[in-house]
């Protein structure tokens, strides 16, 4: 049995405490820039820039969702509450969140054990089948190719 399948066991029974999409997005994408437990202000920003890209984040504050991610993260733990966020993603924006996801963890190119865990627990939470999860690690695998290590 997987580290993944004894958390998904026991995250059945949890209560799911995040109710909006956007909540949820910024749930996932917030813990995996802070998977390594520090977040520093370019990840931060970097995010903020990629969430400001997608329409349906036109004109939201996202300051106060990255208040409530950090608040139900500490108070979840990382792991139920990436699981909380996948129950909120809708199911055309799964591939979309996954692989945005893939990029905050891997911009460095690095692939750490923590970022596995995370990536697994995405795959499995999100339902992406496991060719689709291949093609996407790949590819952010490929693009970020090069980039300079974070240190």
């Amino acid at each position: 049995m997987s580290l993944s399948d004894k958390f998904e066991e026991k995250n059945n029974t949890a209560e799911n405490s995040v109710i909006s999409e956007l909540d949820a997005w910024v749930g996932i994408l917030y813990s995996c820039i802070s998977a390594d437990n520090q977040i520093k202000d370019s990840e931060t920003a970097a995010l903020t820039r990629l969430l400001h890209s997608k329409e349906k984040f036109i004109g939201i504050d996202i300051v106060p969702l990255y208040a409530k991610a950090f608040n139900l993260k500490m108070e979840l733990g990382q792991l139920k509450y990436i699981a909380a966020c996948c129950e909120a993603i809708k199911e055309e924006d799964k591939e979309t969140v996954f692989a945005l996801a893939l990029e905050m963890l891997l911009s460095d190119g690095l692939l750490g054990e923590a970022e596995k865990i995370i990536i697994e627990v995405l795959s499995k939470q999100l339902k992406i089948v496991a060719g689709m999860t291949s093609k996407i690690i790949e590819v952010i695998f490929l693009k970020n190719k090069g980039n300079i290590k974070k240190i």
